[in-house]
């Protein structure tokens, strides 16, 4: 069984910064990161890691889609109990700039902060699931 780092995963999944690319080794679990920050020297040895003759152990993981982080939002603010915040997230879903909105809408209130952040972690944790089943790691 290919030992997984859950949390480091859901992280490379979520990262809609389109500054890193990550690689997940199929037999080890480990993950790979190249950055556009990284020296020279560092990504000339990741990418002799990720040569020919080994990249078929690594899969390319794919981040997500603006579209995708965007309706994990929509999810959150249809499920939350404070029928307030609910109408403000709402409200911001539907305005210009809704991912910082809603991150400092909900930076505001600690409860409901934990609750997005386990939300989050959940959702990213059964995308990731799903790829690794698909691929035939796990």
């Amino acid at each position: 069984m290919v030992n997984i780092n859950w949390e480091e995963l859901c992280e490379a999944i979520g990262d809609y910064t389109q500054t890193r690319y990550y690689f997940l080794n199929k037999l080890t679990g480990e993950l790979l990161v190249i950055s556009e920050y990284m020296s020279e020297s560092a990504k000339i040895e990741m990418r002799k890691t990720l040569s020919k003759d080994k990249m078929c152990d690594y899969l390319p993981i794919k981040t997500l889609k603006s579209r995708d982080g965007y309706k994990m939002m929509e999810e959150f603010a249809n499920v939350t109990h404070d029928s307030k915040l609910k109408e403000q997230l709402k409200e911001i879903l539907s305005g210009e700039a809704p991912f910082k909105k809603f991150k400092d809408v909900v930076m505001k209130h600690p409860e409901e902060r934990i609750n997005w952040l386990e939300f989050r972690k959940n959702k990213l944790q059964e995308l990731a699931e799903i790829w690794l089943k698909k691929e035939g790691v796990i």
